[in-house]
C-alpha cells in the first residue's frame, strides 16, 4: 500500500470515489469504466490508473470506505448507549437500515430493485475479505469491548453480530415493513440473544 504524503492524491482519489458511487447509482457497475470515471472527474485515465489502481481494486476502494463509513457510524451509536447493550445494538441496528436504505452502492451491491443488479455484488461477497466478514469482525469487537457486562466472549459476539447482519440484510432485500417495525422486531430479538 502505497504511502500518502500529500494532500492533494488523497483528495483527488475522494473525488474519484465519490465519483464511481455516483456512476455505479446511475449505470451500475458493469457499465463503470476508467475512461467513464475520467471524464466525470475531469482527469486523465492515467490519473485514475494512479490512484485507483484496477478496476477490482476500485470496488475494493468503495468496499473500504463503505465499511470504514459503517464502522464509525455504529461506534458513535453505540458510544450514545454505555452500559446498555440491548438499547445500543438496536440503535446501531436501525441506524444502519436506515442509513443503507439510501444507500445506491449498498443497494446495488445487495441486488435490491432499486439498485439493479450487476457483476458488484460478487466482488464483495465472494472475496475472504468481503463486507459482512469485515463488518462483522469491526462490530463484534466494538460491541465485546462496549459491553463487556453482557458476558459475551469475543467469538460469542461474534456469532451474535452475524446473526444480527443476517437479519439485517433480510430486511433490505425483502422489506416487510417500516424501519420503525423491523427495528421493533430486531430489539425482541436482540434482547433474547443478549440474555435481557
Amino acid at each position: 500500500m502505497k504511502a500518502v504524503t500529500r494532500s492533494a492524491p488523497v483528495r483527488t482519489r475522494d473525488r474519484l470515489l465519490d465519483a464511481a458511487a455516483v456512476l455505479i447509482a446511475a449505470d451500475g457497475w458493469a457499465a463503470v469504466t476508467m475512461g467513464k470515471l475520467a471524464a466525470h472527474v475531469g482527469v486523465s485515465r492515467q490519473t485514475v490508473y494512479n490512484e485507483l489502481g484496477s478496476k477490482a481494486e476500485l470496488a475494493e476502494a468503495l468496499v473500504l470506505r463503505e465499511t470504514g463509513r459503517f464502522a464509525e457510524r455504529v461506534t458513535e451509536v453505540v458510544a450514545a448507549h454505555p452500559g446498555r447493550a440491548v438499547d445500543g445494538v438496536t440503535a446501531a441496528f436501525r441506524q444502519t437500515l436506515e442509513a443503507a436504505r439510501v444507500n445506491p452502492l449498498i443497494l446495488i451491491a445487495l441486488g435490491c430493485p432499486k439498485g439493479g443488479s450487476d457483476d458488484f455484488l460478487p466482488l464483495l461477497t465472494t472475496r475472504p475479505e468481503g463486507v459482512l466478514e469485515r463488518s462483522v469482525d469491526s462490530v463484534a469487537a466494538l460491541l465485546a469491548r462496549s459491553y463487556p457486562d453482557v458476558g459475551l466472549t469475543l467469538s460469542e459476539w461474534t456469532v451474535a453480530v452475524e446473526a444480527f447482519v443476517r437479519l439485517l440484510l433480510s430486511h433490505l432485500v425483502q422489506p416487510s415493513g417500516s424501519v420503525a417495525h423491523a427495528t421493533g422486531q430486531m430489539r425482541w430479538v436482540i434482547g433474547r440473544m443478549l440474555g435481557a
